[in-house]
Protein backbone atom coordinates (compact mmCIF):
# COMPACT_ATOMS: atom_id res chain seq x y z
CA UNK A 1 0.00 0.00 0.00
CA UNK A 2 1.21 3.32 -0.91
CA UNK A 3 2.15 6.08 1.46
CA UNK A 4 -0.88 8.36 -0.01
CA UNK A 5 -2.98 5.21 0.55
CA UNK A 6 -2.46 4.95 3.64
CA UNK A 7 -2.58 9.13 4.36
CA UNK A 8 -5.54 9.09 3.29
CA UNK A 9 -7.45 6.18 5.23
CA UNK A 10 -5.97 7.94 8.28
CA UNK A 11 -7.47 11.40 6.96
CA UNK A 12 -10.94 10.05 6.32
CA UNK A 13 -11.15 8.19 9.55
CA UNK A 14 -10.05 11.07 11.81
CA UNK A 15 -12.27 13.73 9.90
CA UNK A 16 -15.20 10.79 10.53
CA UNK A 17 -14.38 10.08 14.28
CA UNK A 18 -11.68 12.26 15.77
CA UNK A 19 -8.16 11.27 16.81
CA UNK A 20 -8.20 9.04 19.18
CA UNK A 21 -7.74 5.81 18.98
CA UNK A 22 -9.64 4.20 21.48
CA UNK A 23 -13.25 6.46 20.08
CA UNK A 24 -12.43 5.44 16.76
CA UNK A 25 -12.40 1.58 17.88
CA UNK A 26 -15.49 2.12 19.40
CA UNK A 27 -17.31 3.93 16.36
CA UNK A 28 -16.30 0.86 13.90
CA UNK A 29 -17.61 -1.74 16.53
CA UNK A 30 -13.83 -3.52 17.13
CA UNK A 31 -13.93 -4.42 20.77
CA UNK A 32 -11.05 -3.61 22.58
CA UNK A 33 -9.46 -5.52 25.60
CA UNK A 34 -6.60 -4.75 28.34
CA UNK A 35 -4.65 -7.79 29.11
CA UNK A 36 -2.69 -7.35 32.05
CA UNK A 37 -1.27 -10.51 32.00
CA UNK A 38 0.75 -9.75 28.87
CA UNK A 39 4.69 -8.98 29.32
CA UNK A 40 6.44 -8.66 26.21
CA UNK A 41 3.42 -8.28 23.95
CA UNK A 42 2.36 -4.71 23.13
CA UNK A 43 -1.00 -5.90 21.73
CA UNK A 44 -2.81 -7.72 19.10
CA UNK A 45 -5.02 -7.43 16.28
CA UNK A 46 -7.63 -10.40 15.71
CA UNK A 47 -10.70 -11.08 13.76
CA UNK A 48 -12.96 -14.37 14.93
CA UNK A 49 -16.51 -15.16 13.66
CA UNK A 50 -16.32 -11.89 12.07
CA UNK A 51 -16.13 -9.69 15.49
CA UNK A 52 -12.36 -7.38 15.27
CA UNK A 53 -10.93 -7.60 18.73
CA UNK A 54 -7.81 -5.90 19.74
CA UNK A 55 -6.18 -7.34 22.66
CA UNK A 56 -3.66 -4.20 24.19
CA UNK A 57 -1.31 -4.95 26.89
CA UNK A 58 -3.23 -3.33 30.30
CA UNK A 59 0.52 -2.57 31.60
CA UNK A 60 1.71 0.37 29.23
CA UNK A 61 1.51 4.22 29.66
CA UNK A 62 -1.32 5.80 28.63
CA UNK A 63 0.83 7.82 25.68
CA UNK A 64 2.24 4.23 24.26
CA UNK A 65 -1.50 2.81 24.37
CA UNK A 66 -2.61 5.34 21.96
CA UNK A 67 0.46 4.57 19.87
CA UNK A 68 -0.20 0.92 19.93
CA UNK A 69 -4.07 1.21 19.93
CA UNK A 70 -3.42 3.47 16.57
CA UNK A 71 -1.18 0.77 15.26
CA UNK A 72 -3.94 -2.13 15.67
CA UNK A 73 -5.98 0.07 13.98
CA UNK A 74 -3.86 0.24 11.46
CA UNK A 75 -3.84 -3.79 10.79
CA UNK A 76 -7.10 -3.27 10.94
CA UNK A 77 -7.79 -0.64 7.76
CA UNK A 78 -5.05 -2.06 5.81
CA UNK A 79 -4.46 -6.21 6.68
CA UNK A 80 -7.64 -7.53 8.17
CA UNK A 81 -7.37 -10.74 6.12
CA UNK A 82 -4.18 -11.45 7.80
CA UNK A 83 -6.16 -11.39 10.86
CA UNK A 84 -9.15 -13.89 9.98
CA UNK A 85 -9.36 -16.33 12.63
CA UNK A 86 -5.68 -15.87 14.17
CA UNK A 87 -3.59 -12.96 15.87
CA UNK A 88 -1.22 -10.22 14.41
CA UNK A 89 0.78 -10.63 17.18
CA UNK A 90 3.65 -7.24 17.72
CA UNK A 91 6.03 -7.63 20.71
CA UNK A 92 7.75 -4.71 19.16
CA UNK A 93 6.70 -1.11 18.84
CA UNK A 94 8.51 -0.50 15.71
CA UNK A 95 9.13 -3.43 14.11
CA UNK A 96 10.49 -2.48 10.67
CA UNK A 97 11.14 -5.65 9.24
CA UNK A 98 7.73 -6.79 7.76
CA UNK A 99 6.17 -4.76 5.39
CA UNK A 100 2.59 -5.23 7.20
CA UNK A 101 3.99 -3.62 10.45
CA UNK A 102 5.67 -1.04 8.85
CA UNK A 103 2.54 -0.02 6.91
CA UNK A 104 0.48 -0.14 10.70
CA UNK A 105 3.40 2.09 11.87
CA UNK A 106 2.59 4.23 9.30
CA UNK A 107 -0.86 4.16 9.78
CA UNK A 108 -0.60 5.08 13.35
CA UNK A 109 1.93 8.04 12.36
CA UNK A 110 -0.61 9.80 9.83
CA UNK A 111 -3.26 8.97 12.21
CA UNK A 112 -1.71 10.65 15.75
CA UNK A 113 0.61 13.56 13.68
CA UNK A 114 -0.82 15.96 11.25
CA UNK A 115 1.18 17.41 8.58
CA UNK A 116 0.85 20.84 9.66
CA UNK A 117 2.26 20.21 13.38
CA UNK A 118 5.47 18.76 11.62
CA UNK A 119 5.63 21.78 9.48
CA UNK A 120 5.02 24.08 12.49
CA UNK A 121 7.23 22.43 14.20
CA UNK A 122 10.37 21.74 12.11
CA UNK A 123 9.75 24.52 9.42
CA UNK A 124 8.24 27.21 12.06
CA UNK A 125 10.68 26.69 14.64
CA UNK A 126 13.36 24.74 13.64
CA UNK A 127 12.72 22.14 15.49
CA UNK A 128 14.85 18.39 14.47
CA UNK A 129 13.21 15.37 14.21
CA UNK A 130 14.03 14.58 18.24
CA UNK A 131 12.79 17.65 19.05
CA UNK A 132 9.69 17.41 17.53
CA UNK A 133 9.25 14.10 19.25
CA UNK A 134 9.74 15.55 22.65
CA UNK A 135 7.03 17.99 22.00
CA UNK A 136 4.66 16.10 20.96
CA UNK A 137 5.45 13.38 23.37
CA UNK A 138 6.23 10.81 20.68
CA UNK A 139 8.96 8.13 20.07
CA UNK A 140 11.55 9.51 17.64
CA UNK A 141 10.72 6.55 15.49
CA UNK A 142 7.28 7.43 15.16
CA UNK A 143 8.40 10.80 14.08
CA UNK A 144 11.07 9.75 11.74
CA UNK A 145 7.90 7.46 10.21
CA UNK A 146 5.74 10.49 9.85
CA UNK A 147 8.63 12.21 7.94
CA UNK A 148 9.28 9.07 5.71
CA UNK A 149 5.51 8.86 4.60
CA UNK A 150 6.01 12.81 3.89
CA UNK A 151 8.97 12.15 1.87
CA UNK A 152 6.91 9.86 0.12
CA UNK A 153 4.01 12.01 -0.60
CA UNK A 154 6.24 14.17 -2.47
CA UNK A 155 6.64 16.57 0.47
CA UNK A 156 9.69 19.07 0.72
CA UNK A 157 10.56 18.45 4.19
CA UNK A 158 13.85 19.82 6.12
CA UNK A 159 16.21 17.26 5.87
CA UNK A 160 15.82 13.84 7.25
CA UNK A 161 18.10 10.65 7.35
CA UNK A 162 16.24 7.74 6.57
CA UNK A 163 17.32 4.46 7.90
CA UNK A 164 19.30 1.94 5.65
CA UNK A 165 16.78 -0.95 5.97
CA UNK A 166 15.30 -2.81 3.23
CA UNK A 167 11.59 -2.97 4.23
CA UNK A 168 12.20 1.44 3.92
CA UNK A 169 13.07 1.02 0.23
CA UNK A 170 9.91 -1.27 -0.71
CA UNK A 171 7.60 0.96 1.36
CA UNK A 172 8.58 4.06 -1.50
CA UNK A 173 8.24 0.96 -4.21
Amino acid sequence: MSADDIHGMAEELKKAHGDDPAEIAEDLGIKIIKNYEFKKLYGLYTVIKRRRVIIINGNLEPSAERVVLAHELGHDRLHRELAENRAVLDTALYDMTARPEYEANMFAAELLIGDDVVFELMRGYGYSAEQTAARLGFSPNLVMIKLHSMQLRGMKIPAVIVPENAIFKKAAD
